[in-house]
């Protein structure tokens, strides 16, 4: 496996596990509001952890992004795509 698609593996597992959290963090909060307290905390402070692991997750995958291909310019000193 390549270092692209390593780098694009570990992105497509952080957006899913954040979206599935943040699922997560809205059914806490309507268990919350139908009154079952117990349960509802659990879940709510289950998946506020679980969005704070992934923070430090999304932070370092912001940081070693590779790098955009290089754009070459022309003769005339125009920047192509």
């Amino acid at each position: 496996m390549t270092a692209k698609e390593e780098f694009n593996r570990q992105v497509r597992r952080a957006a899913f596990l954040t979206v599935g959290l943040l699922a997560a963090l809205v059914f806490g909060i309507i268990v919350l509001a139908g009154a079952d307290w117990i349960p509802g905390t659990l879940i709510v402070v289950a998946s506020l952890i679980g969005l704070a692991g992934q923070l430090s997750v999304i932070n370092r995958l912001c940081r070693q992004a590779p790098p955009s291909r290089q754009q070459r310019k022309n003769e005339d000193g125009v920047q192509t795509p």
